[in-house]
């Protein structure tokens, strides 16, 4: 991964159920041309499954890397802060809720969740640090509920998308372009304001 020589800003992305696929791989490319140091764990410790093992693949995740992986990113993004000033956390889909889960422990400047299904899981969390969730519309839960019980915790932006689960992935059948822009429109907003 190429990286960008005095740069003191790094930002960790924690992929899909998929694992390190083009659709990762091209976000990483996309920050470390925008100037950060990006840093991709591989959860899955394997090559990545195809959209068509969806089913394998998330069985894969529960039971070989599993939500509890916070712990070990956490861990990391403290390393990070001895040697960048600061450090950011942008997660999709598991890599997301897996973002949310260490928004308690005030080691990023930042973190940035797109479509977290499992979310729903760990509401009661209080973010301790700037949270932009991103979440689809369409979803395998009641998304509004869940923007319900989250609204009016402090930290936290909120924004829902008029598309489904996985949108932001030029690589998926649920992708749209449009609904993607916005989205990044909003993390690039999302970024400048706590750089």
């Amino acid at each position: 991964m190429k990286t960008v020589d005095n740069n003191k800003t790094a930002i960790i992305i924690l992929h899909e159920i998929y694992g390190v696929n083009q659709f990762i791989e091209g976000v990483c490319s996309q920050y470390t041309g925008k100037g950060y140091h990006v840093f991709c764990p591989n959860m899955l410790g394997r090559g990545f499954f195809p959209y068509s093992e969806a089913q394998e693949a998330y069985e894969f995740f529960i039971e070989k890397v599993g939500f509890d992986y916070f712990k070990e990113v956490e861990s990391f993004a403290l390393q990070l802060r001895q040697t960048y000033e600061s450090v950011f956390l942008l997660g999709f889909s598991v890599g997301a809720t897996i973002a949310w889960r260490c928004c308690e422990n005030g080691a990023f400047d930042g973190i940035i969740c797109c479509y977290g299904s499992r979310i729903r899981d760990y509401l009661s969390l209080q973010p301790s640090c700037p949270i932009l969730l991103l979440f689809a519309e369409e979803d395998k839960f009641d998304v509004g509920d869940v923007i319900d019980q989250l609204a009016g915790k402090n930290h936290l932006e909120l924004y829902k998308f008029d598309a489904k689960h996985g949108f932001m992935d030029s690589h998926s059948k649920y992708y749209n372009r449009e609904q993607k822009q916005l989205a990044e429109d909003y993390i690039s907003i999302f970024l400048r304001k706590y750089h």
